[in-house]
């Protein structure tokens, strides 16, 4: 259990999802006859499913079922506040369930959600106790992901790169854009390119080292108490340019690109990025709009070929920067 712990504790700085993808991976090798899991969040006597790993779940997410009024396995574990063991069709989730296990996660008397794994080509669950010890072993831990996303939903700085949160940027972009005065704002949307096979092939700590060194490349390029350097989710970041026109704010992209393409991220491959630049009031009448026109246009260059930049076309679509 040790070392399943250690993966758990190391999902958890990662994200909810990753703790639960963590007990899907723990229990399927503690009981092999395992084949689907589905995690069901529980809120005011509702059942919620916000997990599904197997290819038999593919139908089953963001199912829904009430804990007095639903007669399956997960509302049955819910409802009694302990595991349950089955093999009786009736209580299955899946039509295709020969067995399956259901697991409450309580904290504080109070159960906060129901973890189901089940079996198609299996009779019983041998080891149904050992996956029962795991999902209550990663109650706390998991609770403690959903904790810390909702701090970093409300801080103002990214935890990770201390470029602006998701939201603080995104307010802060609309206190400009609405007190513009007719002031030219332009702004960059940048991806960084095939960012996944970074942490598939060298692990979430390089991985959170290249968008900590991505982070600190834009403050290098943007004006010092002018720009605003923001992080929009996941490896993907904005930069408003105050008092840059249009085209100057292109030359700027193109050359924070090459920056990009020259850079040591701490990972043995060259990486990219892939910039999209929209301005106000040209390309868009608000913030919002703002924002969507400069990631419509960062798309427009991953379609081209990826690193490079486009920009938004007033009233014509988008244009790639040669």
């Amino acid at each position: 259990m040790e070392g399943v712990f250690a993966e758990l504790v190391a999902a958890a700085r990662r994200s909810s999802v990753a703790v639960l993808a963590a007990i899907d991976c723990a229990t399927r090798a503690a009981e092999p006859e395992l084949d689907a899991a589905l995690f069901f969040a529980s809120r005011e006597n509702v059942l919620s499913c916000v997990y599904a790993g197997g290819a038999r779940t593919e139908h089953f997410r963001a199912v829904r079922m009430r804990h007095a009024a639903d007669g399956t396995l997960p509302a049955r574990a819910a409802i009694v506040a302990q595991p349950v063991v089955s093999s009786r069709r009736p209580d299955a989730v899946m039509p295709g369930d020969r067995a399956a296990i259901a697991v409450p996660m309580i904290s504080e008397r109070a159960v906060r959600g129901v973890w189901y794994a089940a079996t198609a080509s299996a009779a019983q669950l041998p080891n149904a106790r050992r996956v029962s010890r795991i999902v209550s072993s990663a109650t706390e831990i998991y609770l403690l992901a959903l904790e810390r996303e909702a701090d970093r939903a409300d801080a103002t700085f990214d935890g990770l790169t201390g470029a602006f949160s998701p939201r603080a940027f995104r307010l802060k972009l609309h206190d400009i854009v609405r007190s513009a005065s007719g002031a030219v704002l332009c702004l960059w949307f940048v991806d960084t390119d095939r960012f996944k096979a970074i942490n598939d092939t060298y692990g979430h700590e390089a991985g959170d080292l290249v968008l900590q060194r991505m982070v600190a490349l834009l403050a290098e390029h943007a004006v010092p108490g002018v720009d605003v350097v923001g992080r929009k989710g996941g490896d993907e970041f904005c930069m408003l340019l105050r008092g840059s026109q249009k085209l100057r704010a292109i030359e700027r992209a193109r050359a924070f690109c090459a920056a990009v393409r020259a850079h040591d991220f701490g990972v043995p491959v060259r990486l990219t990025a892939s910039v999209g630049v929209a301005a106000f009031p040209f390309d868009a009448a608000d913030a919002a709009a703002l924002l969507e026109a400069a990631d419509a246009a960062m798309y427009h260059a991953k379609r081209c070929g990826r690193d490079r930049v486009a920009y938004a076309v007033e009233g014509a679509g988008f244009a790639l920067y040669e």
